[in-house]
């Protein structure tokens, strides 16, 4: 299993990320597109995470930006799915009871906004044999339980954003 996300210049575009126009609370929310190929025989559904681990300095945590689960299986996740669909999608780390973002976003995608360096970005993508059937929205704990016995493949991709 191949994931593809077309990069400007070794970066996230920028209309994902720190300098996109359209925000919300500060924060991007317009998701960026991926395809997936190569995807194992009898997969119906994907999941994925886009994980910071980059931050752990900066905030002491890994950032969670987006979690998704039950995407009916397709080769190309278009641009802001995450605002157009209607699958579940999980908390992100705006949910933080240390933070005051509002509740507008704290699930689905909020973009990558490094603030002292750049960072990588751990897109995580799972092939799955069946739906998750998390209530929404979940914690990244409840999807990580969720997958077990359901991953028929996985496969991640660091993806940079500047700061």
């Amino acid at each position: 299993m191949q994931i593809q996300v077309k990069l400007d210049k070794g970066y996230l575009p920028d209309e994902y990320a720190k300098y996109a126009s359209v925000k919300e609370a500060g924060n991007p929310v317009v998701s960026f597109p991926f395809s997936v190929t190569d995807l194992p025989a009898g997969t119906k559904y994907l999941a994925w995470s886009l994980v910071d681990y980059d931050s752990i300095p900066v905030c002491g945590f890994a950032w969670i930006h987006w979690l998704a689960s039950d995407v009916p299986a397709a080769s190309e996740i278009p641009a802001d799915f995450s605002r157009k669909t209607d699958t579940p999608q999980g908390y992100n780390s705006t949910v933080s009871r240390f933070l005051n973002d509002p509740e507008e976003v704290h699930t689905g995608y909020v973009g990558p906004t490094p603030p002292d360096k750049d960072h990588d970005y751990r897109l995580r993508v799972y092939a799955l044999s069946e739906k998750l059937n998390l209530p929404q929205p979940y914690y990244y704990n409840e999807f990580l339980k969720a997958l077990d016995g359901k991953v028929l493949a996985e496969s991640q991709l660091d993806l940079p954003a500047r700061a």
